[in-house]
C-alpha cells in the first residue's frame, strides 16, 4: 500500500468532458463495478493475503443470505455495513478477510420449489436437483445486485455454498466430532411439528403471532352439576388428561384429586393443583392435552400422565373417532357444533391471543403442533451458562443487545432438536438400529455420506449386535450448517496456519431478529469445537422495514428491491441513506433519504469540477503550506478535527455520525464558507504565494475528503480520484487512510481564522435577506464587536473585502456581533 500522495499527470483541457455539470451514476458506478472485478485490482485492494505477516487480519463474519429468494433492501443493508467495514480497515492497514457464503438448504428452497414449481417431493432426486437449480439462480440474481450496491468481498478466495459437497464434509465433520463427545442423542419427544411443512422445527424457529380467535367455555359433565373450562382449542378434547387448577385458588381446591368427564368423548380424567395455572384466565380450570403447548409439556412430565396423540405429520385428526380424517380448523368447528348440539358450550368469546408458530427462516407463519417423534438432538442446556460467559467477553454494539442473548438462553427449555423431515439440506451422517435406537456414525474418511444412499459402515449394531441397522433419513437445521462459518472462513478445516491468525473472527455482523438462533447457535457449536469464543466483536444491525412498517417479507409483498431506483439515484447515494441509520434499530425506508444523500453526492461533484480546473497541473509541495492564510488554517483545522471524530466513528461503526460530520465539514464549511471566501484569490491570481496557498488547501481537503468518503461511497470517489489525483496506485482504495500529522495548520491563525468566517458567513447571510447577489459592491458596513476582536478584523480587512465586495468597514466595540449592511 501506497504511503506518499499521488504525484498528477499533465492533461490536456478535457476536465470539462471529463467532469460534466451533472453527476450520472449509471455510467460511473458500472464502469468502475467491472474495474473491482480485474484481476490486477483484486490483488492491489481487496485480496487477503495469507503469507502476509506484517499487517494485522480484520476478519468478518458476515451472514450468507438465505438463497429462497430476490436480494431485498434489508440484505442490502447489511452488505453495504460489511463491505464499508472491510473497505475502511483496508484503508487503515489491516489485511481484511471479507468472506460472502450462501445458505442454500432448508425450508424456504423447498417449498418454492414445491409451491412455484409444482414439483412434488416424492421423487427425492428430481426435487433435490430442482432445488440446486433455483439456488443457483438466486445466487446468480443475488450476486449481480450485489455488484451493483459497490460490494466487493473476497469472492476469489472466501466464496462457499452451504450445498455444495465440500461444506457437506465439514459440517458432518463437526456432527461426528460432537457425537464423539456424547452431546448428540436420538431420542422421543413431543417436538414442535409444523404441518403446513411437514418437518420438526427447533425452539428458535418459533415465535408467536397475534391472531383471532374465540375461547369457548365447555362444559364438562361432573357428578349431577357442569365444570365450565374455557379453550381456543376444543379440537384438542380427545386428547385431555387432566384438568388443573392453581394450588392457592380456594374457590376450586375442593376439586383437587377429583375427577371429570370429557363431553364427547366419555372418558374421566383427573383434577390435579398446579402453582402455574393462571387463576384469572377464562374459569381458573384449564385443560392438560398431550399437547396443546409447550406448557401442556411440562405438565405432563411432571405428573407423568398419559399420552394420546390425536394429530398428524399433515395436521389431520386422528384416534378421535368420528372426528378423525378432519383437518385441525374443520374439527375444531365439528367439535364445537356437536357441542352446542348437545347444550355444553355455555358462551364463546372473541379474543385476540398469542398463536405458537413457525416464524423463523421461513414465510410459513402457520401454527405448530406437538408430536411425539423419534429425533435427532444436541445437547445444549449444561451449556447455557458457558455460552452467557463466553459472550459477555465480546464487545457488543450495541451494548444492549447483549442482554437479548442473555434473555433467550434463559429461556431454553430443551435440547437442539437438529433433524428435520426434508430433502433439500445436509444429510445427517448416521444410521440407527431399529432394536435398540443406538446411532451409528458414519466413518470420517468416506465423508460426505447420504445415509439414504450409501451402506452403513458396519453389518450390526455395536450395541445390541443385531442385524437391524436402518439408514437415518433425515437432513440438519440449516443452521447446523450456517453455525460453522467462522471455521469455514479461518480454514479450521484445511489451514492450520491460517486458523492460528483467523480465529477468532474480529467481528460479526448480523441482525438482530437471530440472535437467539445463529449467533447463539455459532457461538456453542465454535465452543465446543475449538474452546474458544468464535469472534472479538458482534455488530447488531435492525431491519429496514417495508413501506407500511413491517419487517420485508416476499410473503407480505412488502419488500422494496434496492435496484428500484438505482439508476436514478446510484449506489453510492443508497449507501449513504442506509449507513444514517442507527445500528441495531428498525427503520421504514424512504427514497426520499436516498434523494437527499444524491444531493451531497453532487455537491462533492461540483466541489471537484471547480477545483480541477487549478489543481490539474498542481504538484502538492509542503512548501506552500508557509503562506498559509488564517482561513486557509481555519479550514485544515476543521478538516483535521472532521478527521479525528470520524475515525472514531467508523472505529466504533457508528457511520451516521461519521457520514453527518463529513457532510457538515465539506458541505457548509468547504463548500459554502471557504471556497466562496477563496475564489477571488483564485481568480484574480493577485499574489503567486497566495494563489498557490490556497491551491494547496483546496488540493488537500479535496484528496483527504476523496480518502474519507471512499468506504461509504466507492464509486464517485474512484472517479475523482483517477480524474484529480491519478497517480501511481491504481486504485483509490488502495490508498492510505488520512494522516492529521500530514495536513499543516496554525493553531493560533485558525482561532483567528474561525472569528473572520463567523463575521463573513454572518455579513453574507445578511446580503442574502437583503436579496443582494453575493458578487455585487456594497458601500458600508458596520461591524459590531468584542473590543479585543477589533484588531484582528482590521488586520485582514483587505481579505473580508475583496470576499464580500464591501468598500468600507466600520467598527464598533460591543459585547455581542451585530453588523449592519449599506447598499
Amino acid at each position: 500500500m501506497k504511503t506518499t500522495s499521488p504525484n498528477l499527470k499533465k492533461r490536456n483541457n478535457l476536465f470539462q468532458l471529463q467532469l460534466p455539470k451533472r453527476y450520472d451514476p449509471k455510467f460511473v458506478e458500472t464502469k468502475w463495478q467491472r474495474f473491482w472485478l480485474n484481476q490486477d485490482i483484486y490483488e492491489l485492494a481487496y485480496a487477503f493475503d495469507k503469507n502476509d505477516d506484517t499487517r494485522p487480519i480484520f476478519v468478518i463474519d458476515t451472514p450468507p443470505p438465505f438463497t429462497s429468494g430476490e436480494l431485498h433492501m434489508g440484505h442490502a443493508y447489511w452488505n453495504i455495513i460489511n463491505d464499508t467495514i472491510a473497505r475502511y480497515k483496508r484503508m487503515r492497514g489491516y489485511n481484511v478477510i471479507l468472506p460472502q457464503g450462501w445458505d442454500c438448504q432448508g425450508l424456504p428452497t423447498e417449498l418454492k420449489v414445491q409451491k412455484r414449481w409444482k414439483i412434488p417431493r416424492k421423487n427425492r432426486e428430481l426435487f433435490r436437483e430442482k432445488c440446486v437449480e433455483w439456488t443457483l439462480q438466486m445466487i446468480s440474481s443475488m450476486k449481480k445486485t450485489m455488484i451493483k450496491l459497490g460490494y466487493r468481498p473476497d469472492w476469489e478466495q472466501f466464496e462457499y455454498r452451504t450445498m455444495d459437497p465440500d461444506y457437506w464434509q465439514r459440517v458432518q465433520s463437526t456432527l461426528l466430532s460432537f457425537y464423539d463427545k456424547d452431546l448428540i442423542y436420538r431420542a422421543v419427544f413431543p417436538i414442535h411439528w409444523c404441518p403446513n411443512c411437514e418437518t420438526a422445527l427447533a425452539q428458535a424457529e418459533l415465535g408467536y403471532v397475534d391472531k383471532k380467535g374465540y375461547l369457548f367455555y365447555i362444559k364438562f359433565p361432573f357428578h349431577d352439576n357442569h365444570l365450565v373450562i374455557a379453550t381456543t382449542r376444543p379440537e384438542l378434547l380427545a386428547a385431555c388428561q387432566a384438568l388443573a387448577v392453581n394450588c392457592n385458588d380456594k374457590k376450586h381446591l375442593n376439586l383437587v384429586g377429583k375427577k371429570v368427564e370429557l363431553p364427547l368423548f366419555m372418558r374421566k380424567v383427573p383434577i390435579l393443583a398446579d402453582p402455574t395455572v393462571d387463576p384469572e384466565y377464562g374459569t381458573g380450570i384449564v385443560m392438560i392435552c398431550t399437547f396443546g403447548d409447550e406448557q401442556d409439556i411440562r405438565w405432563q412430565q411432571k405428573y407423568n400422565l398419559p399420552i394420546l396423540e390425536i394429530v398428524n405429520e399433515s395436521g389431520v385428526l386422528i384416534n378421535s373417532g368420528k372426528y378423525d380424517g378432519f383437518n385441525i380448523l374443520d374439527a375444531r368447528k365439528k367439535i364445537v357444533s356437536d357441542l352446542k348440539n348437545r347444550g355444553l358450550i355455555s358462551r364463546e368469546e372473541e379474543i385476540r391471543h398469542k398463536v405458537l408458530s413457525h416464524t423463523e427462516r421461513s414465510d410459513c407463519v402457520s401454527p405448530v403442533e406437538f408430536l411425539v417423534r423419534k429425533q435427532v438432538f444436541i445437547k445444549i442446556k449444561p451449556f447455557k451458562d458457558l455460552v452467557i460467559s463466553e459472550c459477555e467477553k465480546m464487545k457488543w454494539l450495541p451494548d444492549y443487545m447483549l442482554q437479548r442473548l442473555i434473555d433467550w438462553v434463559h429461556r431454553i427449555e430443551w435440547d437442539w432438536l437438529i433433524s428435520r423431515q426434508r430433502i433439500y439440506g445436509t444429510p445427517l451422517p448416521f444410521w440407527y438400529c431399529e432394536s435398540c435406537n443406538e446411532l451409528i456414525p458414519a466413518k470420517e474418511q468416506n465423508l460426505p455420506v447420504d445415509p439414504s444412499k450409501e451402506k452403513p459402515p458396519v453389518d450390526f449394531c455395536p450395541k445390541c449386535g443385531l442385524q437391524k441397522i436402518k439408514p437415518l433419513n433425515d437432513v440438519c437445521d440449516c443452521w447446523v450448517d450456517s453455525s460453522i462459518t467462522p471455521l469455514i472462513i479461518s480454514g479450521y478445516f484445511d489451514d492450520k496456519n491460517l486458523f492460528k491468525k483467523a480465529y477468532p473472527a474480529s467481528m460479526r455482523e448480523q441482525g438482530h431478529d437471530i440472535i437467539r438462533t445463529w449467533l447463539f447457535y455459532t457461538t456453542f457449536r465454535c465452543l465446543m469445537l475449538t474452546s474458544k469464543a468464535p469472534f472479538q466483536e458482534v455488530l447488531i444491525n435492525g431491519h429496514i422495514l417495508g413501506p407500511d412498517g413491517y419487517r420485508m417479507s416476499k410473503s407480505k409483498g412488502n419488500v422494496i428491491n434496492p435496484e428500484e431506483k438505482l439508476e436514478e439515484f446510484g449506489a453510492d447515494s443508497l449507501r449513504q441513506a442506509l449507513l444514517m441509520l442507527t445500528l441495531g434499530s428498525d427503520f421504514s425506508f424512504r427514497w426520499e433519504n436516498v434523494k437527499y444523500s444524491k444531493g451531497f453526492i453532487q455537491k462533492y461533484w461540483s466541489a471537484s469540477k471547480f477545483a480541477i480546473r487549478f489543481i490539474e497541473n498542481f504538484t502538492q509541495s509542503k512548501a506552500y503550506a508557509k503562506h498559509l492564510t488564517v482561513i486557509d488554517n481555519w479550514i485544515l483545522a476543521n478538516l483535521v478535527k472532521t478527521i479525528n471524530i470520524i475515525n472514531e466513528a467508523l472505529d466504533n461503526y457508528q457511520f451516521h455520525i461519521a457520514i453527518e460530520s463529513l457532510r457538515q465539514f465539506f458541505w457548509h464549511e468547504f463548500c459554502d464558507q471557504y471556497l466562496e471566501s477563496v475564489k477571488h484569490r483564485l481568480y484574480d491570481k493577485i499574489n503567486q504565494e497566495n494563489y498557490l496557498a490556497a491551491i494547496y488547501t483546496v488540493y488537500t481537503v479535496l484528496w483527504n475528503v476523496t480518502k474519507i468518503l471512499a468506504p461509504i461511497c466507492p464509486h464517485i470517489t474512484e472517479e475523482i480520484y483517477h480524474i484529480l489525483f491519478n497517480g501511481e496506485i491504481q486504485s483509490i482504495h488502495a490508498c492510505e487512510w488520512p494522516k492529521i500529522q500530514d495536513i499543516p495548520f496554525d493553531q493560533e491563525a485558525k482561532n483567528m481564522g474561525t472569528q473572520i468566517m463567523n463575521v463573513i458567513s454572518t455579513i453574507r447571510s445578511q446580503k442574502a435577506k437583503a436579496s443582494i447577489p453575493l458578487n455585487v459592491n456594497i458601500s458600508k458596513v458596520t461591524i459590531a464587536v468584542q473590543k479585543s476582536l477589533i484588531p484582528i478584523l482590521q488586520e485582514f480587512e483587505k481579505e473580508i473585502t475583496q470576499i464580500l465586495h464591501i468598500k468600507k468597514i466600520q467598527y464598533k466595540p460591543d459585547k455581542q456581533l451585530e453588523i449592519k449592511i449599506q447598499p
